[in-house]
């Protein structure tokens, strides 16, 4: 079985050689920056699949643990059969990344969509290492387009933050870009904007809205149509 194996590949660096005469052949592409983002988020939707809750609990930052725990019993009983459930649509298939960027030293987002299903969680950097974050004291509502719906919006992205801190740092992103988001702060959170100066095509959209302040921090992913 060796031996034909040997022949074709000599004879393919015949022809690799021989056809191109004195030109050069191209390079290979540079192989993709490592993204340990998009990692740690693959391992926790792989882990809720598998039923791993004990994978999924060392993914989880140290505040998320004491928020969702304070004991892995008590995220294994409680908050984890609510992350399979959410992660579910992304399980099969290649993670469908919208959204995975640093923001600051202190957090990060990822944002995967498929379908309908819209899915985004901060990352907070411990160390070396960055780890999941669950929700805490901060809250993001969407004020548009409301997640789900159907119809004609105005040409505008907004979420309210509900929280301490203000608006902190502040991003929002429609179908993985970012967009130009203005903030107006008041005294328990923040609301946060971007316009759109093109009509949307027709089709589902992914929105994407991150924010953080007196560290904590918050995300969220939601689909629409126009």
């Amino acid at each position: 079985m060796s031996k034909p194996v040997v022949i074709l590949v000599a004879a393919f660096a015949l022809l690799a050689t021989g056809c191109g005469g004195d030109d050069k052949q191209a390079a290979a592409p540079p192989p993709a920056p490592p993204d340990p983002g998009r990692e740690v988020v693959q391992a926790l939707v792989d882990a809720a699949a598998e039923g791993d809750a004990e994978t999924a609990w060392e993914l989880l930052s140290q505040p998320s643990r004491r928020r969702a725990g304070p004991t892995f019993e008590a995220f294994e009983a409680t908050m984890f059969p609510q992350l399979r459930r959410t992660l579910a649509p992304f399980a099969n298939g290649t993670l469908p990344v919208q959204v995975s960027e640093k923001l600051d030293e202190q957090f990060g987002i990822v944002a995967l969509s498929r379908g309908r299903a819209a899915y985004a969680t901060p990352l907070r950097l411990e160390g070396d290492l960055w780890r999941v974050e669950l929700p805490g004291p901060v809250r993001i509502e969407v004020l548009g387009p409301p997640p789900g719906s159907r119809g004609r919006f105005l040409q505008q992205i907004g979420v309210e933050k509900h929280g301490p801190g203000g608006a902190g740092v502040a991003v929002l992103y429609l179908d993985g870009v970012t967009l130009d988001a203005k903030t107006a702060s008041g005294p328990e959170g923040a609301t946060i904007f971007a316009n759109f100066t093109n009509p949307l095509q027709p089709g589902l959209h992914t929105a994407v809205a991150f924010t953080s302040a007196a560290g904590n921090a918050a995300a969220r992913a939601w689909t629409f149509h126009p």
